[in-house]
């Protein structure tokens, strides 16, 4: 379903571009051949105004003292969220087969290492290429990426519907347990299966960008899981009261001060969860950028506690 979503926007971005394009050579005189460049560069103007105005509201719901940026990281994020932005959205149009995110059974002298990858909302498995291909060189198997269905359920539903693709990673290797790695909105959704499903069968949880306490951008949205996602909403709190500041496995936040969809970027920080802090990446940027997984492969390759 994210992929015909992201089709939908990927078309409606092209008829956009092509249409004032159109209508720029007409109303400048342009050369019939300068109209494709046009188009090309009103397309390519579109993320980079997401990314601007994105960071420019984060920065703004911004305390005053964090509100100021470097100069310098600020245009480097906005830069490359711009890129990745775009990116995205070419990979997560075409959804991925199964057989390309294959649950691989292990042998049994071979010792599991497994990892299951929960995407952010309005995402698919796809994103996860990047991290999946380290996973894969370090010697991490099985490594499943899923896809959270429905779209636009909310959270606790979502969290049942990755309940069986836990069970399932658990069975086939051999029930070691498993690490979960999840960003932006997966991180909640991991939250509320760990809250449900408890810890026998997870060894280690890692969010990447989360909005552990809510996003101000989702304010407006009447998407089941956007509401949930307001600062201060009923399930935010009734989850954090059930946590109670701990939790029963490892557990990591990496997050980057200059988010631009986690505002205030602060919500990405979690009592009883350890901190990584990263600078001058943005939200996306987080699923590709080398520091950041770098930072991830670290955390895995921890040794479990005694």
């Amino acid at each position: 379903m994210a992929a015909r979503f992201w089709r939908w926007v990927l078309g409606a971005v092209l008829v956009f571009a092509t249409a004032s394009a159109a209508t720029l050579a007409v109303t400048l005189a342009l050369p019939a051949a300068a109209t494709p460049w046009v188009a090309l560069g009103n397309a390519a103007a579109l993320p980079v105004i997401f990314a601007v105005v994105s960071f420019a509201f984060a920065r703004a719901c911004e305390t005053p003292r964090n509100r100021l940026a470097n100069a310098r990281l600020a245009a480097q994020t906005v830069f490359s969220e711009a890129v990745h932005f775009s990116r995205a959205i070419l990979t997560m149009s075409w959804n991925p087969r199964e057989r390309r995110y294959p649950i691989r059974t292990v042998s049994v002298a071979q010792p599991a290492r497994p990892v299951l990858l929960v995407h952010g909302i309005l995402c698919n498995r796809a994103v996860w290429r990047p991290l999946a291909a380290r996973l894969h060189a370090a010697g991490f198997a099985p490594v499943h990426a899923v896809n959270l269905e429905p779209l636009f359920a909310d959270i606790d539903s979502q969290a049942q519907s990755l309940a069986p693709e836990l069970v399932a990673l658990h069975q086939k290797s051999h029930g070691a347990r498993v690490a979960i790695v999840s960003h932006s909105m997966g991180g909640l959704v991991t939250r509320s299966l760990l809250r449900s499903a408890g810890s026998e069968m997870i060894s280690r949880v890692v969010t990447i960008a989360c909005p552990h306490h809510g996003t101000k951008f989702a304010r407006g949205l009447r998407w089941p899981a956007t509401r949930q996602m307001c600062p201060g909403s009923i399930w935010l709190q009734t989850l954090e009261t059930s946590e109670g500041g701990h939790f029963p496995v490892p557990f990591a936040s990496i997050y980057s001060v200059e988010d631009n969809l986690v505002a205030p970027a602060a919500s990405a920080q979690l009592a009883g969860a350890r901190m990584y802090r990263m600078r001058g990446i943005g939200h996306l940027g987080m699923l590709s950028a080398r520091r950041a997984l770098d930072c991830v492969m670290a955390v895995l390759s921890q040794p479990p506690p005694l």
